[in-house]
């Protein structure tokens, strides 16, 4: 199939999911929520430059617990499960940038990301309970995963990597709306933009493991 094609795939099935959920389909949204990330999945598998090296390998591994963790946040009860999932997922993606390149320490970048993270943990904190630990460990391996992740894309020419930082900043936006939604307050359209920039980040980080150079 077609790569441009197989894009075209992808945002149908995220588009579809955004409205079923929007509209309380939720059969249908079941059906779609871990279909979109499954077809981003098979980006990887079928496009991936070269048939596949360390940094996609890893990639791929954080996408399928990303899956896992789409699958365990379609009901309340699994919240947990969904966070250590994707938990997971962010040291495998986090083991990729590192290993690409080695480690990068840039201050004007984690800075920001330190109080970003330390807002949210503010505002959500009243809320959080038993769950305190458990959303400061994620929250603070999310960071890092989008400080290296933000620092790969500064430090390398690939075109490959153009869209890391990006990728990286999206997930942390998207896992901060949830954040915001479920511990501070419920707010309109809040599906919406949490899977928009979500599909958007893996997409992305997907993308990244077909490019050469």
């Amino acid at each position: 199939m077609n790569k441009k094609l197989f894009h075209s795939l992808i945002l149908v099935s995220a588009l579809l999911a955004i409205a079923v959920d929007f509209f309380e389909y939720k059969t249908l949204f079941f059906f779609f929520k871990p279909l979109t990330t499954a077809l981003i999945i098979l980006l990887v598998f079928c496009f991936r430059y070269g048939g596949g090296n360390s940094y996609s390998n890893s990639i791929l591994m954080g996408l399928f617990f990303c899956l896992a963790g789409d699958v365990f946040l379609l009901s309340s009860d699994f919240f947990v499960y969904g966070l250590g999932s994707f938990l997971i997922g962010h040291l495998l993606f986090l083991k990729a940038f590192v290993k690409e390149r080695g480690w990068y320490f840039p201050l004007e970048v984690v800075i920001p990301l330190i109080l970003f993270g330390g807002v949210l943990l503010w505002l959500s904190y009243p809320n959080l309970e038993r769950l305190f630990i458990p959303v400061v460990l994620y929250m603070s391996v999310i960071i890092l995963m989008s400080w290296q992740g933000i620092a790969l894309n500064r430090h390398s020419s690939q075109k490959a990597f153009q869209s890391i930082g990006l990728a990286v900043t999206l997930f942390l936006l998207s896992d901060a709306l949830i954040a915001l939604d479920k511990f501070y307050f419920s707010f309109s359209f809040s599906g919406l933009l949490v899977l928009s920039t979500y599909w958007t980040a893996i997409f992305l980080l997907a993308e990244s493991t077909t490019l050469k150079g």
